[in-house]
Formats: structure tokens, sequence, C-alpha cells
């Protein structure tokens, strides 16, 4: 016959257990305390092509920055603060490289509500001083930054998808005494737009949009790791007041990694 200090400590081993099984399972949400003081060390790396005939021209531009990010709980959402502790940015052309002098945009704050699945709402942009603006597009930097989470509670191998958008849960990995979960996704989307040229021409753009990405996710710290390789193509048709087919990649790679000593501001 079994004591009731036995049955007790079963009853709450098993709990135990089962509890943690259960948070190493469930879905991924972002919230608010993994977040309330986060630092990202972000690096972007971008080609671009365009072909017209037998002529080509190619472009790059990049930038490597520590952004830092402050949550709180909001109506259902997370309200963010984020702001660059650090940034360079540059392009290069043939004429060279351009590196423009940041000290007008560190610090600048973006305020939004991040859903928790990763849709982000912009509510307030810092301010990006023209002469940052013409090397590189800094306002919508966190419409995108966290990567998108699925919908429901993955199982390793099974995928979601949504509206183009597929996300699969891979083999975990273990580290910290906890099981990390590896996810890999895949988005793809297409648009074909006219729009207005000279002496009342108008061009049919066709372009193509193709992303991949991985993510390596903590239970209890929220995303560790992510990156990103995206490819857009368009391309003009010689057509109508178009002599010669216009094509043109973009090829960007985003590469974060999340720092666990984050810079004094952020605390």
């Amino acid at each position: 016959m079994f004591r009731a200090p036995f049955l007790l400590s079963v009853v709450v081993a098993t709990t135990a257990v089962a509890a943690l099984s259960a948070q190493e399972r469930g879905a991924m949400r972002y919230q608010a305390e993994p977040l309330s003081c986060a630092a990202f060390k972000e690096s972007v790396r971008t080609v671009l092509r365009g072909e017209s005939g037998t002529a080509s021209v190619r472009n790059g531009a990049g930038r490597d920055g520590v952004l830092l990010v402050t949550a709180r709980d909001s109506s259902g959402a997370l309200a963010l603060d984020a702001w660059y502790d650090s940034l360079v940015v540059w392009r290069e052309t043939e004429a060279g490289r351009e590196m423009p002098d940041l000290d007008g945009f560190l610090g600048g704050r973006y305020r939004g509500l991040l859903a928790a699945d990763g849709r982000y709402e912009a509510i307030r942009l810092p301010f990006v001083p023209n002469e940052v603006a013409d090397i590189a597009d800094l306002a919508p930097v966190l419409d995108d930054f966290f990567p998108r989470l699925p919908g429901r509670e993955l199982a390793v191998g099974a995928q979601w998808t949504d509206s183009g958008f597929t996300i699969r849960r891979d083999r975990d990995h273990r580290a910290g005494g906890e099981a990390r979960h590896r996810y890999a996704w895949t988005t793809t989307s297409r648009y074909g737009d006219r729009y207005p040229a000279a002496d009342s021409l108008e061009v049919t753009i066709d372009q193509v949009v193709r992303e991949e990405g991985q993510l390596l996710w903590s239970p209890r710290f929220g995303p560790l790791t992510w990156s990103r390789t995206i490819a857009i193509t368009a391309r003009i048709p010689a057509t109508g007041g178009v002599k010669r087919s216009l094509r043109s990649t973009i090829e960007q790679r985003i590469e974060v990694v999340r720092l666990f000593d984050p810079p004094p501001s952020c605390r």
C-alpha cells in the first residue's frame, strides 16, 4: 500500500516533467519578459544587379549594427521601443564606397506594436537624415525585423502554411539544459503591375519575391538567432514603347544574433 507522501512526491514530479515538456512543445509566442531588455547584433548584405541588352550594372550595400529592444504588455500585443546603439551603413557603386555619418540617426526611436506571432505595426519612426536616407532606407527596419511564427504548435517535422508563407519545425538542438527549437520558413509572392512612364507610356513590371529563413528559438529567451535570404526579381518586357527588356535582381542576406550582455542604456 502506497503512503500519501510517496503519492504526493510522484504527483509533484510528474506534474513538473509534464510542465517542462509542455513548455518545450508549446507554440512559440513573443512575450514581454524575454524582450524587456534585449540586444541583437544585425548584419545585412545586399547586391543589386541590372541588365538591359548587353549592358549590366552591379551595386552593393550593407549595414552592421546593434539594435536594442524593450517591450511591455499592451492590450494583447507588445509595445516595443527599439533603437540602434551602434550602426555602420555603406553603399558601393562604380563611383566607389559611400558611408554616411550616422550621428543624427543613432538613438532615434522605433515605436510600435508586436503581435504574438511577429506581425508588427509601426507607430513612430526615427528621423532619418537625407544623407543617410540616400544610402540606406532605415525607416522600415522594424517592419519585418522579427521572424513570423506559426499560428499553432508544431511537432518536429510538421509545417504550417498561410497565404504563401510556410514554416517547418526541424529537429531540436539541446543546449543549456533546454530543447532549443529549429524552424525553417519559405515565402513566395508575385506581383504584376502597370506603372506610368514618360509621354503617357505605361510599362508592365513583373516582380517575384522569394524568401528563405532559419530560426533558433529558446522557450525561455525567445528568438536567439535567425537568418533570411531574400531574392527579388523584377522584369520589364520589351513591349510597347520599351525597346529592350529590363531585368533587375536584388539579393539580400540578413543575419541576427541575440547578445546576452546588452549595453547599459537598455537596462
